[in-house]
């Protein structure tokens, strides 16, 4: 039996905001080491604060990932609950920090916003019908996954 059509779109949607996120990223790196650099707090220790910025980022990245195959080709659904959770924190922190004047703004702001609504697009996915049938594991109907 294939995979339903809820988790395929799933995947999709969480590879899009992924790769924008890491677009978004790239983009916006240098005023992130801009800012940290200006941080009177920091003034000894910039580039261990980068270090630290981009281990956080990699963790987060890697975290995704674990739980993307958890989800997607294990049909956990302990991970599509953390992932739930973890990306619905996301979710609000991106739409508060909106009128922060320390985040990003322009084009930044708005990968960061359309990799905001993807994600939430693939948390939806994850309660399709067809998508809960793929986390019970019980017996379902074939025409299901069509």
């Amino acid at each position: 039996m294939g995979r339903p059509i809820s988790i395929i779109n799933f995947e999709r949607s969480f590879w899009a905001s992924i790769l924008l996120g890491i677009g978004g990223m790239v983009l916006y790196w240098t005023t992130v080491v801009d800012g940290l650099r200006k941080d009177p707090a920091l003034s000894g220790s910039v580039d261990v604060a980068v270090i630290a910025v981009g281990l956080a980022l990699a963790f987060g990245f890697a975290l995704s990932l674990l739980l993307w195959y958890l989800i997607a080709r294990r049909a956990n659904n302990v991970a599509k609950w953390i992932y739930v959770v973890v990306m619905g924190f996301g979710v609000v922190s991106t739409l508060t920090s909106i009128n922060d004047p320390l985040s990003p703004g322009g084009f930044a702001l708005a990968v960061s916003l359309v990799s905001t609504a993807l994600t939430a697009v693939s948390i939806l996915f994850l309660f399709r019908p067809d998508a809960r049938a793929w986390f019970a594991k019980e017996a379902v109907d074939p025409r299901a996954f069509d």
